[in-house]
């Protein structure tokens, strides 16, 4: 699922990429590890060229062109509910719109690494399919497997990440609080470690997307 995600980031990247050059893009994603190292090296020599010879007109055209941000929770739920899977299905709707609102109203999570895993664990209900989110098991599945994707976190706040993400699982499924077993999975996805290739590949790409998003004025 993370190598999956990865590859569809990259070819939003360089989606961007040919917005800003005027070029077609290969709409395809890597079926490779090879492949999107290769693919994502292009991107960061496009970013870096682009950086360095951009004009001060083609930068308005772009910021011109960027909708205006959202500013309300109402507003920002809706948004990522309309780009879910979900968003044509009403019960599986609510389900995602609930876990969203509640991660937007909670408190900023500063830890960048505890922030990372929960915003996989969010994503994860947001990405997927109505028959998943509707079905507390597969829900839950899904949720763990993108948890245990993500790079261990430090052990320090390892147990702030299981937690946060037991939270996530109990408003996806509607319940107060995860069974006991349930959470013992939760900590042992948190624990796992990950695939040191695509941490780094996702590095690269962390650095390439946050570039890209600086040149479109975001």
């Amino acid at each position: 699922m993370r190598f999956e995600d990865l590859a569809a980031r990259l070819v939003a990247v360089e989606a961007k990429l040919a917005t800003l050059t005027g070029t077609t893009v290969n709409t395809d994603s890597a079926t490779s590890i090879e492949e999107l190292d290769a693919r994502l090296s292009v991107v960061e020599v496009q970013v870096e060229q682009l950086i360095a010879v951009k004009t001060q007109e083609h930068v308005d055209a772009i910021v011109a062109a960027v909708a205006q941000a959202i500013e309300s929770i109402e507003d920002a739920v809706a948004e990522v509910v309309a780009l879910s899977p979900s968003a044509d299905h009403a019960d599986a709707a609510d389900v995602v719109a609930d876990v969203v609102t509640a991660q937007a109203e909670a408190e900023p999570i500063e830890h960048e690494e505890v922030a990372d895993i929960v915003s996989a664990a969010v994503q994860a209900v947001v990405a997927a399919e109505p028959e998943v989110v509707t079905d507390p098991v597969a829900i839950t599945a899904a949720i763990m497997e993108a948890v245990a994707d993500m790079p261990a976190p430090a052990p320090e706040v390892a147990q702030q990440v299981a937690d946060a993400v037991a939270e996530v699982i109990a408003t996806a499924t509607g319940v107060e609080e995860v069974a006991p077993e349930v959470v013992q999975q939760i900590v042992e996805a948190v624990a796992t470690p990950a695939d040191p290739a695509l941490d780094a590949i996702e590095a690269r790409l962390d650095a390439a997307e946050s570039k890209v998003d600086t040149l479109l004025g975001k």
